[in-house]
């Protein structure tokens, strides 16, 4: 143990400090970085977080939340310091008609189960929801509905933080707002969320789910563009992918039946062929659950994701899907690799750290890649991929969104 954990206050959890605890929060999603801390916090309450916070602080040591692990570039670890286990604080306090309050550590998964009940959802969630609520506030959450209801982040009425300095504060938009500010996007390195409270919309009991095909990567985008410019759906997402040999252009298009911003309209549209199903919300917005025990049978799940996160300028987006497009093959992302582009529209994105280009309307392009083994040589080309699809975007007045610290 490091000397000045020796002399530690008393917790009411534990600080482990034994290999296994150690390996654990050295090991994340991407699997590229490994950086081993001194000890792992498994906090009883918010007091212990405030005293190792404080006790490190003094002794010069960083100390980093971590919720499930999913950051791929080492982003919830801390080298020679304090990994938080916050999935130790995950409960699910109050469900009101317009607001949740949960703790940090709990899954959005949970936070649904909790809220569909009463006929209420979060506006915007991931993709993945078995993802902790102070995680994805940590980096901002971006989804499909984003272009509607911005980023989690900017769906926040309260927040719980312990700053860096140990102290308990709770925040908002009208109250300690600097924290409130410095927390959202701040990858948990400006204070520890705790807890938040969301806020809450109606959620439909059915969606009209679109999959629409597209020819070219020109129709796709302009089509996206349409879409959210018009606010004609209230989820849309294009994806890129090698399904069978062939290359794939594909644009979820989503209505929201009954509770719904958009009018579910696909008049106008360049598209080919087109799917339509009606299922629950719950099975969309879970929609990728299925996907998790097919990827772990392919030795997928625990394998280097050398994954690249993008904020990219509308008008840069056509040439850079393409230039993805190009490299899509098993070598770059296995067969079970694809490239998501969610447009978004910047005026609905109001926290301060989600650093966005210049532009009206952008698109979060991400490669997600999966190493087919854990050599060398496969991911390293893998992450050259990347520092080229960055080195283009950021020529192009892109950000990088997830970018390792």
């Amino acid at each position: 143990m490091h000397q000045a954990l020796s002399t530690m206050p008393a917790l009411t959890g534990r600080l482990d400090t034994d290999e296994n605890a150690i390996a654990w929060a050295a090991h994340d999603y991407g699997d590229t970085v490994h950086d081993r801390p001194t000890a792992v916090l498994r906090p009883a309450d918010v007091a212990d977080i405030s005293t190792v916070i404080k006790h490190a602080g003094d002794h010069g040591l960083v100390v980093v939340p971590r919720g499930q692990g999913h950051s791929t570039s080492g982003q919830a670890q801390a080298l020679g310091g304090v990994v938080i286990d916050m999935t130790a604080l995950s409960a699910i306090h109050e469900v009101a008609p317009d607001r949740v309050v949960v703790d940090a550590g709990a899954k959005w998964s949970d936070v649904l189960r909790a809220t569909l009940p009463h006929g209420l959802t979060p506006p915007v969630l991931t993709d993945y929801l078995e993802l902790t609520v102070g995680g994805t506030l940590s980096v901002g959450g971006l989804g499909g509905a984003s272009h509607h209801y911005g980023a989690q982040t900017d769906n926040v009425l309260w927040l719980d933080v312990v700053t860096p300095t140990g102290d308990v504060v709770t925040c908002s938009p009208s109250s300690n707002r600097a924290v409130f500010d410095a927390v959202r996007a701040g990858r948990g390195r400006n204070g520890v969320i705790t807890r938040a409270t969301l806020r809450l919309v109606p959620a439909p009991e059915t969606v009209a789910w679109h999959k629409l095909h597209y020819d070219s990567i020109r129709q796709l985008v302009s089509d996206q563009r349409e879409l959210v410019t018009q606010g004609t759906f209230d989820y849309v997402e294009g994806q890129l992918k090698v399904r069978d040999g062939d290359h794939v252009a594909e644009l979820e298009a989503v209505s929201f039946l009954g509770t719904g911003r958009g009018r579910g309209d696909l008049g106008g549209l360049s598209f080919g062929e087109a799917e339509r199903q009606t299922v629950t919300y719950w099975e969309f917005v879970d929609r990728l659950a299925p996907g998790e025990p097919v990827l772990r049978e392919a030795g997928l799940w625990e394998s280097p994701h050398p994954w690249c996160n993008l904020l990219v300028p509308s008008s840069a987006a056509e040439d850079l899907l393409n230039h993805a497009d190009r490299e899509l093959s098993a070598d770059l992302y296995s067969d079970f690799g694809l490239v998501l582009a969610y447009p978004l529209l910047t005026d609905r994105i109001s926290t301060p750290l989600l650093r966005l280009p210049d532009d009206d309307l952008v698109f979060l392009v991400a490669a997600l890649r999966y190493a087919p083994s854990t050599s060398p040589e496969i991911v390293r080309a893998m992450q050259e991929a990347n520092s080229s699809l960055a080195s283009k975007t950021l020529a192009a007045g892109g950000t990088l969104y997830l970018d390792p610290l």
